[in-house]
C-alpha cells in the first residue's frame, strides 16, 4: 500500500481512538515534518530559533495533545502541522526577543550579526501579524499562505485539502502575496 494512503488510513484510526495509530502516524510522517520544519527554519541561522528536530517534536506533541483528530487525509494533516509549527515559532521568537529586550544590553553595543538576527526575527513576527490580518480579511488566502509558505505544500497538495483548482490557487497566491507585501509596508510605516 502506498505511504500516503497508509497515513490517511492511520489518521482515520487515530480519529476512532486507536492509541497505537498515533505512534505509527509519527513514524510515517516524521521525515515529511522534518522537511516542513527545515523549510521554515532555512531563513534563520543556527541558534536563532528552535532546531528542526525540536520544532517537529513540539508540533507533533501539540497536534496530538490538542485532541484534534478530525483530519480528512494526509494533506490536511500536513496543513494543520504547518500551522502548529508557525504558532510554535512565533511563540518562541516572541519569548526570545522579549528576553533580549529585557537583558539590559545597550543597542549600540550589539554587533552587526546580532542586529541582523534581531531583524530576521522581527520580520518573521511582522509576517505573522500580517498573516493574521489576512486571515481576518480573507481566510482562504490566509490558509493558502500557511500551506505554501509555512508548510511548503505544493499546489497539488493544497488542491487536495481545499478542493480548489491549481489555477485558482496560483491566482490566489499572487493576490495573497500582494496583500501581504502592502500590509507589511503599511505596518513598517507605522513604526
Amino acid at each position: 500500500m502506498h505511504a500516503n494512503s497508509n497515513v490517511t488510513r492511520l489518521l482515520g484510526d487515530v480519529k476512532n481512538g486507536n492509541e497505537e495509530a498515533y505512534g505509527l502516524v509519527y513514524e510515517l510522517v516524521y521525515d515529511d515534518l522534518k522537511k516542513i520544519a527545515k523549510s521554515r527554519l532555512h531563513e534563520f541561522k543556527r541558534g536563532d530559533t528552535l532546531d528542526t528536530t525540536s520544532l517537529v517534536h513540539e508540533s507533533y506533541l501539540k497536534l496530538m495533545s490538542a485532541g484534534q483528530s478530525d483530519w480528512t487525509d494526509r494533506a490536511h494533516f500536513y496543513a494543520v502541522a504547518s500551522r502548529a509549527m508557525r504558532f510554535i515559532l512565533v511563540d518562541y521568537i516572541r519569548s526570545k526577543t522579549a528576553k533580549k529586550r529585557g537583558d539590559g544590553r545597550d543597542v549600540e553595543m550589539l554587533d552587526e550579526e546580532a542586529v541582523s538576527t534581531e531583524q530576521r526575527l522581527e520580520e518573521f513576527i511582522s509576517l505573522n501579524m500580517a498573516l493574521e490580518k489576512l486571515m481576518e480579511w480573507n481566510e482562504r488566502l490566509g490558509k493558502l499562505v500557511e500551506y505554501r509558505f509555512i508548510g511548503g505544500m505544493s499546489y497539488e497538495e493544497i488542491s487536495e485539502v481545499t478542493g480548489l483548482s491549481e489555477p485558482t490557487l496560483k491566482r490566489d497566491w499572487v493576490r495573497a502575496r500582494t496583500w501581504l507585501y502592502n500590509t507589511m509596508k503599511e505596518m513598517q510605516g507605522l513604526k
